[in-house]
């Protein structure tokens, strides 16, 4: 039976309303009157299960819920814009299929070992992603990216083994070295338009990825082929 822990009569907002086990571990929490998560705010409590956040929420903060390995979440609130560094970093049973669409900032290894995250799509708003992000969520399988990103930060999508792109987005501008490592789903990808940069080892072990169809002439976008080894790369592909 849980223990839920008791404020002084006339408590008021904001306040945290806290239920634990016959152990003493906190195993749910009810937030109150809150807008933002803080910094560390549930930082390692592995026991920690609660499926859901109230609707007023609208930013995690840096390592809020990282390393609660049994947090449940299925879903944020609507009007959550932002997601602080490592704010949900091995938490292994987060099992989100999608995020809020107002979402425009996401911080480096915010999900990173998220390995049950199983996202189809990104918030059209995000304009970039940045190092580790997704690093190791190897439910994660989306086909596409947002429009209007311009920026993927080194193993941002590293060992992400279901990943299932096919076109890369018009406006990205760079991709760092070894953000694509070990995505072994990746077959045929398709750049939109002509980045200024490309780490020589963004899709390095990618080894079913076979074609690499760009816009740009031979030599234009220095280090290829970007570590795809097995891939034939077709140069000024209009298609």
């Amino acid at each position: 039976m849980g223990i839920i822990s008791r404020f002084p009569a006339g408590a008021t907002k904001p306040y945290i309303e806290e239920i634990y086990d016959s152990d003493e571990k906190l195993i749910d929490v009810k937030l109150h009157g809150y807008t933002q998560i803080r910094d560390y705010a549930f930082y390692h409590c592995t026991n920690l299960a609660c499926t859901s956040l109230p609707a007023g929420i609208t930013s995690i903060g840096d390592e809020a819920f990282r390393d609660c390995s049994s947090l449940a979440l299925t879903s944020l609130p609507a009007g959550i814009t932002s997601i602080g560094w490592a704010a949900f970093y091995h938490c292994i049973n987060l099992a989100l299929t999608t995020l809020p669409n107002g979402l425009t900032s996401i911080g480096e290894l915010a999900f990173s070992g998220c390995t049950n995250l199983a996202l189809t799509t990104l918030p059209n708003g995000l304009t970039s992603i940045g190092q580790g992000t997704f690093e190791d969520c190897t439910s994660l399988a989306l086909t596409s990216l947002p429009n209007g990103l311009t920026s993927i930060g080194e193993l941002a999508f590293s060992g992400c083994t279901n990943l299932a792109l096919t076109p890369l987005p018009n406006g990205l501008t760079n991709i760092g070295n070894a953000a694509f490592v070990y995505c072994s789903s990746l077959v045929s990808l398709t750049f939109e338009g002509t980045p200024e940069s490309i780490g020589d080892s963004v899709f390095a072990e990618c080894n079913n990825l076979t074609t690499i169809n760009v816009p740009w002439a031979e030599g234009a976008v220095a280090n290829a082929p970007w570590g795809a080894t097995n891939a034939t790369i077709n140069y000024g592909h209009t298609g």
